[in-house]
């Protein structure tokens, strides 16, 4: 796998929760997604996984407020 290879799927966990991507960064995933097949297989199964763990966690109870804070806290620390 190219070093590109791994940099695109590596973004494409942004790219699957719709947020913290540019609008070119969006179309450069793209692009390459459909250039590449075994990129294109990787991100099928990605998104597979992580439509299937989504609808996992809707039948669970919702992340209490303090716990989204804390956890944004965090993110933006790293």
């Amino acid at each position: 796998m190219s070093e590109r290879c791994k940099e695109i799927l590596e973004r494409t966990y942004l790219f699957l929760d719709g947020e913290g991507l540019s609008v070119q960064e969006r179309i450069e995933i793209e692009a390459h997604l459909e250039d590449c097949g075994p990129c294109l297989e990787a991100y099928g199964v990605e998104r597979e996984v992580v439509t299937v763990l989504i609808a996992r966690l809707r039948h669970h109870a919702p992340c209490p407020d303090g716990l989204k804070e804390r956890i944004s806290v965090l993110l933006e620390e790293a």
